[in-house]
């Protein structure tokens, strides 16, 4: 078990130790997940197996001198394809010599460039074959495919386009609901930048708003001590609200063994050649181990609308 700063404190490569802590920087989420390091990268594929919990044991009284009565943890088992997120870009030697700072920009995008797709494919990832090439499976299974038709899938039936006393308690009232289906209380909510907005007016109607500075620096925001991660990429959540358990009995990442998840590559402008090239690559994939590690609050009424189509 590995997270990704305790990765960047290990990596031999400055330029690895950089860009994870930039990352880890923007995104919250991928600072609080845990990876499983334990996939070897010999193989032809990159294949983690687990069982995911869909029904725990139970506890009840017995008589004296009677057995207990017993009962089953139900589970499935589940395996996830790890996948390479990669990014490249080139760049000629005359504009890097003639605007440093642009190479700069180049840098800082590749590592925003991993963290949109990372989110966007824990929340709307759907594995895409990609014939002849290894591995075999291109993305892995995000959130919003693994909770449709569950337990803590949830459709809000407060209205909250306009944020009144009476809609912000009904929301609340629907937020607290799908919380109180997981496992435990979640870790993060992450939601979309218009969502955010909206939850900050619920909260200043109910008097709930609480903002924290992280190490950071940055301000965050929070519901009932849950921090919320704004997801700025509007088409990734909508309107809905998913709620994460994150650690290695719920959602947790997996990557390769030991400390290679993440490489990065720039340029050797001493080098021949007039166009040079950098990447990063981040081998990853997502295990959730219990089917109310994670759960989603459709709001009203962007379920109508969709009904109504």
């Amino acid at each position: 078990m590995i997270t990704l700063a305790e990765l960047a404190k290990n990596a031999d490569d400055k330029l690895v130790q950089g860009f994870v802590n930039e990352v880890i920087t923007d995104s919250a989420l991928l600072d609080s997940l845990q990876f499983d390091n334990c996939v070897e990268a010999g193989g032809s594929t990159l294949v983690y197996g687990y069982k995911r919990v869909t029904g725990g044991l139970t506890a009840a009284f017995r008589e004296l001198n009677a057995e207990p009565a017993a009962s089953d943890l139900t589970f499935e088992r589940v395996t996830t394809t790890l996948a390479i997120l990669s990014d490249k870009w080139s760049m000629d030697r005359v504009a890097q010599a003639a605007a440093p700072d642009l190479y700069e920009q180049y840098l800082t995008e590749s590592k925003c460039a991993i963290v949109r797709a990372f989110t966007k494919e824990f929340i709307n990832g759907a594995p895409k074959a990609a014939a002849g090439s290894d591995p075999a499976v291109l993305g892995f299974e995000g959130m919003a495919k693994l909770l449709a038709g569950g337990a803590t899938e949830k459709t809000a039936a407060a209205d909250i386009s306009t944020v009144t006393q009476a809609s912000a308690l009904a929301f609340a009232e629907d937020l607290d609901g799908m919380l109180s289906s997981l496992m435990r209380q979640p870790d993060l909510l992450l939601v979309s930048s218009a969502t955010k907005v909206k939850i900050n007016a619920v909260c200043r109607a109910l008097g709930l708003g609480t903002t924290t500075a992280d190490e950071a620096g940055h301000q965050v925001a929070s519901w009932n001590g849950i921090r919320i991660e704004e997801v700025r990429d509007a088409a990734v959540c909508g309107t809905d609200v998913y709620a994460v358990c994150l650690g290695m009995d719920a959602v947790h990442g997996v990557t390769l063994k030991g400390d290679s998840a993440v490489t990065v590559s720039v340029p050797d402008w001493s080098a021949p050649g007039a166009v040079k090239s950098g990447d990063a690559e981040f081998v990853c994939g997502v295990a959730v181990k219990n089917t109310r590690a994670a759960g989603v609050l459709h709001q009203a009424a962007a379920a109508a609308k969709a009904s109504a189509k």
